[in-house]
């Protein structure tokens, strides 16, 4: 390493010797040598307080995140609500994590801190003043959906250190950096490590634009973290710094020019900003996973830290972590039945050693153990076959654990009702590997509970569960299952969102409420409004008065029939099920006379209703024919009235004609009159009014199929219907009249195919048993018939 950085007067331009007042320590977050530096540096130099890069509001947090009942991974999680609009016009909500891993350097400064009874204090500006020093589409206000507050990307996306690989042959910084720094640099002396880190910070910050600087806010925040080290130095002797490598200089640098102006900040509300500690996962941590900051395979240099850290000799521990590793993954590969053998095991582990001697490094690292796996356990390319041992390799490196905070007073309550629930309901809420959960709902125990508390996690937008079997109430389908089967698993997304919901209540139930009610207020359209009435009915949730009267408002404001139709379906399906589903609340029954009413009125101008629309209008006028057998018998008149006013208009969309007509038919016998009138007319019509009857059939079968079981009159107009046409035109009505006899059950089929055989002397078994004739081949056979008779009348033989 010291022949690629080639400067000797670089490590000159920071001291890195003990006795200075102010000893800057620059690392790479998450990395176990800078970890393992770190704390071998605070045993030589013994410092009075220990400043550490972080916004300066998080500083109450430090005794959580090293309390003795906290596991990481585990971070703290800033959120600032732009209301102001101080960052942007737009006025938007932004959040970032700041990770803690055994390895990282931050979190053993403070634990250092802790065991020698000085204090530790973040110094860096707070997550709103960063934002609003940075410029957009830069920094922490790039478009991404995981932000970190530490970021790397400086020192491992520079120009600089890709001429390094470039110089040295290495395929990646992730691969330099564990050559040259984590292996070789924990055989180094603190001193050694220090004038090697600055070294190499230096130089990347040379290759980066100071206008670069200015822009992503790192100028304004070095501005901050050197005039609280000043600050610092006015009561303190010793002072350890710990910040990432990429702002050693411009501290050094602004310390060295004098007095530095302290940073004028607003304050905010909670509601605002504020920061919780959170529980974090190792595959969040993961850089393979989109996490600018941290490295690659973060359970594995974890392991290796805290072994490190534990007292562990330098020499040999990466080549006992990486053999460690291989076992591991060999020992999973078999439990999938994949066949690696001890011979592959060796054959693999001494690729490892080779490659590392033939690298020139120290000892080997991740990248010969991927190296040989690839090539000893795979045994040639890699393909999504044989990729399965690198797969669990990887999975291992990255790890699958999810942290813990002990120090539950801080924890916010929605996440506490979270963990809480996860407890009672025996959920694995502390993995990242997706576990399921079969529930039954109608049984007694506490199948329902559970159900509503995944649904009500769902609703709050956590990711936390999806439903992979059961009713859908939303799509009406499945509603006669009993059980349910949700996949879940706890990634950081869903502690973020539930703490970016903590102002909206402090259970989940609480929160539901409101965030519905709060959906409602943007509402005008009574089918949403009531798709989140069912949102609140699977959540067990009641809303209170004032959102049920907001609910009735936006039900009598709205004048679209299919809204108000498909919110009439919603209501009278809650109330249908409520008892099933033991809910109390009878408010559907209010909104489903309104909808009705509403319905009741536009009902009359839907005969000239789109064709593309028919459908929808039939099931609406199904439902209301439904609601007024079940909830509003005494409006069944009202009903009748207005299909009537409806089938009196002259232009009629003839599938809704003949849904009307049967429903009319179903209230009244005596319509069946009026409804073979109309089929008459279509019969007796042109042929475009001969092909609308066949939709007639179809709305007049889908309302009222009985009336072709009981009246063999329509049998008859169907047959005269058929059989009038020739192919061309009946091929173009088929598919209106399958679908009009989809609606009979096998029975009602059965019982019509008798009565249409009978036309012909025929059995039912003959229609419904037999094979088909193709009636091409059928008129070529009545034509042979018929020039047979034809020959023999002509010899006298007929």
């Amino acid at each position: 390493m010291d022949g690629i950085l080639q400067n000797g007067t670089i490590p000159e331009m920071i001291p890195c010797t003990m006795e200075q007042p102010v000893l800057l320590f620059p690392v790479r977050h998450h990395s176990p040598v800078c970890s393992y530096q770190l704390v071998r540096t605070i045993e030589v130099y013994q410092p009075d307080i220990i400043l550490i890069e972080g916004p300066e509001n998080a500083n109450a947090l430090i005794p959580i995140l090293t309390d003795e009942d906290t596991a990481l991974p585990a971070a703290i999680y800033y959120f600032y609500k732009d209301t102001a609009k101080l960052v942007s016009d737009e006025g938007e909500d932004y959040h970032c994590y700041y990770p803690f891993l055994y390895a990282s350097p931050e979190y053993n400064a403070m634990v250092q801190a802790k065991k020698r009874g000085i204090p530790a204090k973040f110094i860096d500006l707070p997550y709103s003043a960063i934002l609003m020093h940075t410029k957009g589409d830069r920094g922490l206000r790039t478009e991404q959906e995981k932000h970190s507050y530490a970021d790397d990307s400086h020192l491992v996306q520079s120009r600089f250190y890709a001429k390094l690989c470039e110089k040295t042959g290495l395929r990646s910084f992730e691969e330099f950096w564990e050559k040259y720094f984590e292996i070789a640099g924990i055989r180094k002396t603190p001193e050694e490590f220090l004038r090697q880190m600055h070294t190499y910070c230096i130089l990347t910050r040379r290759e980066t634009p100071q206008a670069e600087l200015e822009a992503d806010g790192t100028l304004a925040r070095e501005q901050c973290m050197a005039s609280r080290i000043q600050e610092a130095m006015r009561s303190y002797g010793k002072i350890l710094v710990v910040t990432g490598g990429f702002h050693s200089a411009g501290l050094y640098a602004l310390l060295q020019d004098g007095d530095v102006k302290p940073p004028k900040l607003r304050d905010f509300p909670d509601n605002v900003q504020n920061c919780y500690p959170m529980a974090y996962s190792y595959t969040a941590a993961d850089a393979l996973r989109g996490y600018a900051s941290g490295m690659q395979h973060p359970e594995f240099y974890d392991t290796l830290c805290r072994a490190l850290l534990s007292g562990a000799q330098p020499e040999g521990i990466y080549r006992a972590q990486t053999l460690d590793l291989l076992a591991r993954t060999a020992k999973e590969a078999a439990k999938k039945d994949v066949p690696i053998s001890t011979a592959d095991v060796t054959a693999a582990y001494s690729m490892m050693e080779g490659l590392a001697a033939l690298r020139g490094a120290q000892e080997c690292g991740m990248y010969e153990l991927y190296d040989a796996v690839t090539a000893c356990m795979i045994k040639g390319e890699r393909t999504t076959a044989t990729a399965l041992p690198l797969d669990i390799l990887g999975t291992l490196a990255t790890g699958e654990g999810v942290g813990r905070i002990g120090d539950r007073s801080h924890v916010p309550p929605l996440i506490a009702d979270f963990e809480a629930q996860c407890e009672a309901f025996r959920l694995k809420s502390r993995s990242a590997v997706p576990q399921e959960a079969e529930l039954a709902l109608f049984q007694k125990g506490r199948g329902m509970e559970e159900s509503r508390f995944f649904h009500r996690m769902q609703f709050l937008g956590t990711e936390f569960a999806e439903r992979l079997k059961g009713p859908d109430l939303h799509a009406g389908k499945d509603r006669s299952r009993v059980r349910e089967v949700w996949r879940y698993r706890r990634t950081p997304h869903v502690d973020a969102v539930l703490i970016d919901h903590t102002t909206d209540g402090v259970t989940l139930a609480e929160a539901c409420r409101t965030l519905a009610g709060k959906a409602l207020r943007r509402e005008r359209r009574c089918e949403t409004a009531a798709k989140i009435a069912v949102d609140c009915f699977l959540m067990g949730i009641t809303l209170p008065p004032e959102d049920a009267a907001l609910m009735e408002q936006i039900l009598v404001g709205d004048g679209d029939f299919f809204s108000i139709g498909k919110g009439l379906y919603y209501f009278d399906m809650l109330h249908s099920l409520r008892r099933l589903y033991d809910f109390s609340d009878d408010a559907a029954v209010r909104c489903i006379a309104l909808c009705f009413g509403k319905l009741i009125t536009l009902l009359p101008t839907m005969g000239d209703v789109p064709p593309e629309r028919a459908q929808e209008c039939i099931t609406i006028f199904r439902v209301l024919y439904g609601v007024t057998g079940r909830v509003l018998p005494e409006r069944q008149e009202e009903f009748r009235l207005a299909l009537l006013t409806l089938t009196e208009r002259a232009e009629k969309e003839p599938s809704v004609f003949g849904a009307a007509s049967g429903l009319l038919y179903a209230m009244d016998g005596a319509f069946r009159t009026q409804a073979e009138s109309a089929m008459c007319g279509y019969l007796r019509g042109s042929l475009p009014m001969q092909k609308q009857g066949a939709l007639f059939l179809k709305g007049l079968f889908e309302t009222a199929r009985d009336i072709a079981l009981t009246d063999e009159s329509f049998l008859r107009m169907t047959d005269a219907l058929i059989t009038g046409m020739e192919i061309s035109d009946f091929l173009e009505i088929l598919p209106s009249l399958r679908l009009a006899f989809s609606y009979f059950t096998p029975a009602e089929i059965q019982q019509t195919a008798a009565s249409a055989a009978a036309l012909y002397a025929a059995s039912a078994e003959d229609i419904t048993k037999k094979r088909a004739v193709d009636e091409e081949l059928y008129l070529f056979g009545a034509q042979l018939d018929r020039e047979v008779c034809g020959i023999c009348k002509e010899g006298g033989r007929a």
